[in-house]
């Protein structure tokens, strides 16, 4: 990047990613309490999820839950010497 009379001014060029799953990482899931915003352990068994959720409506009467699962990923350029696409 250089700057030229106060503009900036960049090279861009597209590139191919990919994206990988992490294999040592395992998809893991937590739940949280819409009424309170409480939140469960982040837990790679979604069972671990389920029965917190139910123990929470158990002692507080709330109802509305929330469950989310992810997974962690690696981006790595599929060919970082291919510079057919650049602009």
């Amino acid at each position: 990047m250089s700057a030229c009379n106060g503009i900036t001014r960049g090279r861009y060029r597209f590139a191919e990613w990919t994206l990988t799953a992490v294999p040592t990482m395992a998809v893991r899931h937590c739940g949280r309490c819409l009424t309170c915003g409480e939140r469960s352990a982040d837990t790679a068994d979604a069972d671990d999820v389920h029965v917190w959720c139910l123990k929470h409506a158990g002692l507080t009467h709330h109802s509305g839950y929330e469950f989310s699962a992810f997974q962690y990923f690696n981006a790595t350029m599929s060919d970082p010497g291919n510079e057919s696409h650049a602009t």
